[in-house]
């Protein structure tokens, strides 16, 4: 490899540094923090600067530090992540991590991270602290421009795999160990921090599918999975793709120049994050290591979720692409069969990691599970979540779980029980207003939707067809006008052939009028016991 003077100056600096795995996750950062900035190479906002005076790569953004990678005389690699002064009472639970100033008059401060608590780097707050620092350091427009100060090659390494293990094996010390080189799998070190046990819910699959009715609380069985931060949530969309789940192209204009850059998806993330968490600092480094020692990391790592709800709503096996067959348990990152690939975009190896769990959410009122794609079908597990009735109480005198449990059995019988209405509808009414606002604002449009134009089989779900027995004014359907040979004869002046006797309907108007003291509770009584 022929190196200019800026690789050089790269190269004597990694080799300064003296710890190839903070290098890799120092790189590993930077490419966070280009995703996030989404500044290219040369603009002057942003330099990635190589002191000769001090052992350091950094990373700045409008002459603000916002990354860098030190080796201080005495002691170990430390990683300087820039945060706002008003985070920094966040991380006082890490009393591993030390503070610096940025600047005298800046609101920013630096969380020093030594290499030996790298896995802090990675905890889910220190992340958010940082990520959340880096777009208010690009919108400080005041400093700038320092082109001259910018070594492309730092840049250029961040986004090129092939071209920093180049830069680490030139810069290679051999007291450090084996590394993989040149595409030949040797020992690497493992990481010098333990990870905690995984923790999963019992029974759980890799790759899960929650189905049911809406209301079932299958959106809610998300929540458990969100609270430790360890989890990735994205809804999915007709127009979603495999561009935005994975990686694709994106046109990025700078001034008058247009230029197509790959950026990542959260698929992607989701497994940077994974394999972060069993100590890796990019998807590259997980690869290049031995299958051994990467089994060993990865099963022992704790676990991360994507959570996909209405997963369902788009194509599935689009959005998932060539990456269907990764997704199998035998064939994840640190399974007895591994595999990967190339991704199309970037030409980059990637894999899913054993710690990755995908659990999604399917509402089975727009899409059957009869009709998922049979591949897709056979690497995901599918629990159904019913109504449940058991869950929801009295109120002033009109039982709702009765009341919910006849409505179903209609809706199965006129249509079928993937129509069925879940107890979330009514789990949050305790007065009769309440009841009477669920009626009004989601049960009777969902069936308006169910029953498009079929009025009559609407009256049958809510009881308001006249021989269940109602009172007239007990019906929350009621029957505007019954066009008899008459009346059609007064509206047209003649009889069409055509028209059989036609039965004009309306939602009960005190209902929609919000005049609840002219609904009587019996209004809903009445739809689960019939008058006597």
């Amino acid at each position: 490899m022929l190196l200019d003077t800026t690789q050089q100056l790269l190269v004597e600096r990694i080799r300064d540094i003296g710890h190839p795995e903070a290098v890799r996750r120092f790189f590993g950062l930077l490419k966070e923090l280009i995703d996030v900035v989404n500044l290219p190479n040369g603009d002057s906002r942003l330099a990635f600067t190589i002191r000769k005076d001090q052992k350091a790569i950094t990373a700045n953004v409008n002459f603000f530090w916002a990354l860098r990678l030190v080796k201080p005389h005495r002691g170990e690699p430390e990683f300087w992540l820039t945060i706002k002064k008003s985070a920094q009472d966040q991380l006082t639970d890490f009393p591993e991590i030390d503070f610096s100033g940025v600047s005298q008059k800046s609101g920013y401060i630096a969380a020093v991270i030594g290499q030996s608590s790298a896995h802090l780097l990675y905890q889910p707050t220190v992340q958010q602290c940082w990520l959340d620092c880096l777009p208010e350091l690009v919108e400080t427009g005041k400093r700038g421009p320092h082109s001259a100060r910018h070594n492309p090659d730092v840049y250029r390494a961040a986004e090129d795999e092939a071209f920093l293990s180049e830069l680490i094996r030139l810069a290679d010390d051999p007291s450090l160990g084996e590394r993989h080189l040149n595409g030949h799998t040797v020992e690497e070190p493992g990481a010098d921090y333990e990870t905690p046990a995984r923790n999963v819910p019992d029974n759980q699959p890799h790759n899960l599918i929650l189905y049911g009715p809406p209301g079932t609380g299958k959106t809610h069985a998300l929540q458990p999975y969100l609270r430790d931060g360890r989890a990735s949530l994205i809804t999915f969309h007709p127009a979603y793709g495999y561009e935005e789940f994975v990686e694709g192209i994106r046109p990025e204009v700078v001034g008058s120049q247009v230029s197509y850059k790959v950026r990542k998806g959260i698929f992607h993330k989701a497994c940077l994050s994974a394999v972060q968490l069993a100590g890796y600092a990019t998807l590259a480094d997980c690869l290049n290591d031995s299958p051994d020692n990467r089994q060993r990391k990865l099963t022992q790592a704790p676990a991360h979720f994507l959570l996909i709800d209405e997963i369902n709503r788009a194509n599935i096996a689009s959005v998932f692409g060539e990456l269907i067959t990764l997704l199998e348990t035998d064939k994840r990152l640190g399974a007895e069969h591994e595999l990967w690939l190339t991704l199309p975009y970037s030409q980059e190896r990637f894999g899913v990691p054993t710690n990755l769990y995908i659990v999604g959410t399917m509402n089975t009122t727009d899409r059957s599970i009869a009709l998922l794609d049979i591949a897709l079908r056979r690497r995901f597990s599918f629990r159904e979540l019913r109504p449940d009735p058991s869950v929801l109480p009295v109120v002033e005198t009109v039982d709702l779980a009765q009341l919910l449990r006849t409505l179903n059995e209609r809706i199965e019988y006129l249509l079928d029980r993937d129509h069925q209405l879940g107890h979330a509808y009514l789990l949050t009414v305790s007065t009769h207003a309440e009841l009477c606002d669920v009626f009004r604002d989601r049960i009777i449009p969902l069936l308006q939707e169910y029953f498009f134009n079929d009025w009559a089989r609407i009256q049958l779900v809510l009881g308001d067809n006249r021989t269940w027995g109602k009172e007239p004014d007990q019906r929350l359907i009621w029957v505007r006008k019954t066009y008899t040979s008459t009346a059609t004869t007064n509206l047209f002046g003649d009889i069409p052939d055509t028209v059989d006797e036609v039965v004009s309907y309306e939602i009960n108007p005190h209902l929609l009028a919000h005049e609840y003291e002219q609904v009587p509770p019996a209004a809903f009584v009445r739809i689960y016991q019939k008058s006597v």
